[in-house]
């Protein structure tokens, strides 16, 4: 499983554990490199959450809070599913 959260970073799991990544460049390739691992989900994205505001550059509350907002705007995106129906027109069915 792949979850992608942005463009630097993704969500992916092995049979044993969920691994937080972050892409970078290597030898003129893009590749992911692992940064933690994680028994569970809520703990991986718990872990890239904080991960993430400790990186900020925030210097005031107001900067720090306004980043919190995106980061967790950002997170909650990427981790909320979205379904797409599809109805079949009568010419699908048979002309029913």
């Amino acid at each position: 499983m792949i979850i992608q959260i942005d463009e630097q970073y993704r969500v992916t799991t092995d049979p044993y554990q969920w691994i937080i990544q972050k892409r970078r460049t290597r030898k003129g390739k893009e590749d992911w490199e692992s940064l933690t691992f994680h028994s569970s989900p809520d703990a991986a994205i718990q872990s890239l959450r904080e991960q993430l505001v400790r990186a900020s550059d925030a210097q005031t509350v107001a900067d720090a809070l306004r980043d919190i907002s995106r980061i967790d705007t950002t997170l909650s995106r990427a981790l909320t599913p979205t379904f797409k129906v599809r109805l079949a027109d009568d010419s699908e069915e048979g002309g029913k």
